[in-house]
């Protein structure tokens, strides 16, 4: 890893650290008193708390296993231990980089066929075919999670609009990526209208057709596995009940976060905030200070006094950002370090 490239992750640290307190402090300052929060913060249970923290672990454990079992479905070999480090490496870009939550997929498909030299468009169907299978179980839980709403509390017009917005973009955004996935001719055009434009930009200083043949022979690759996996539905069933542990895993860390602080929540009301983050994430509209107050005007809207939102709030992005950052920023320097002692050993193989 450059020194350059070293820089600007810090500083895009630093500044989304100091931007997310901002927004924290400005939101806290204007709807409720800080000291409440920290009052119901400090006597939350360190028990229950820390159980947050192993729970996250485990999801993220268990979301390693799904991908690993869908590269294993298309013959990619690859070791447990490599797959969690490129998960962290990938969540780390997730965390750091504001788009629509591919750039740490992109990534993880990039460094695990780099240090493979297995074929990166099957790597790339694991990693859609894992995001799919995401999607799915989150559309699922918004379901379930508004159902149950619906049967126990009458929902403000406003709550329901929005939920129904969240949905239906969420249902949109897997049917594109559905579609893409299984329609070869889509992606072969989406890929000529990609060399059109950047020939237009870059115009005789570059020649496509070496580009051309690479990305051909890579969305060929792609395709192939994701018509091997929907082929296979035996084969799909242990990534889906992996991503179903990461899921409940996932869903426990709120759970435990407000049984910490004394106070368990319902299940459907932690089941369609929960959902509805997860889909704001997974469509890209989800950064920091966006999120948190997402989360905490849900919570109160649904009945859960602010105080106990905002800190509760508080308390699971403690778990679920900053110690991801932290432990993902980690595994980006190792994997870096990592790539750099092989290629390093590659080379002294070559010339010896």
């Amino acid at each position: 890893m450059t020194v350059a490239l070293k820089t600007l992750f810090t500083k895009r640290i630093i500044l989304f650290i100091s931007l997310g307190l901002i927004a924290f402090m400005l939101y806290f300052s204007y709807f409720v008193g800080v000291i409440g929060v920290i009052d119901l913060i400090k006597r939350a249970n360190l028990l229950y708390y820390m159980a947050a923290f192993i729970a996250f672990l485990v999801a993220v454990f268990f979301s390693s296993l799904t991908w690993h079992s869908l590269l294993s479905s298309l013959s990619v070999k690859t070791s447990v231990r490599r797959v969690l480090l490129f998960m962290w490496v990938g969540m780390f870009f997730d965390v750091t980089v504001p788009e629509p939550g591919w750039s740490g997929d992109l990534l993880k498909v990039y460094m695990l066929a780099k240090t493979s030299g297995q074929e990166s468009g099957r790597i790339a169907a694991s990693v859609v075919g894992q995001k799919v299978i995401g999607m799915v179980v989150t559309i699922v839980d918004l379901i379930l999670g508004l159902a149950l709403l619906a049967w126990s509390y009458v929902l403000p017009s406003l709550v329901l609009t929005f939920v129904a917005i969240v949905l239906s973009l969420s249902i949109f955004s897997l049917f594109i990526v559905v579609y893409l996935s299984a329609k070869p001719r889509a992606t072969k055009r989406i890929l000529e209208w990609l060399i059109r434009a950047v020939f237009f930009i870059r115009r005789s200083r570059w020649n496509s057709m070496d580009f051309r043949l690479k990305a051909e022979r890579m969305l060929n690759s792609f395709h192939e596995g994701i018509r091997t996996l929907s082929a296979d539905k035996k084969a799909l069933a242990r990534p889906v009940a992996f991503s179903l542990l990461s899921w409940a895993f996932d869903v426990s860390v709120v759970f435990l976060t407000f049984t910490a602080l004394g106070c368990p929540v319902p299940v459907d009301k932690v089941l369609i905030v929960y959902a509805l983050t997860g889909t704001l994430q997974s469509i890209g509209i989800s950064f920091l200070g966006f999120t948190e107050i997402i989360v905490s005007s849900s919570y109160t809207v649904l009945g859960v006094p602010l105080a106990l939102s905002l800190s509760a709030t508080l308390l699971t992005r403690a778990v679920t950002l900053w110690f991801k950052l932290i432990l993902a920023y980690v595994a980006f320097q190792w994997a870096g370090l990592k790539i750099l002692l092989e290629k390093s050993t590659k080379t002294n193989a070559w010339q010896t």
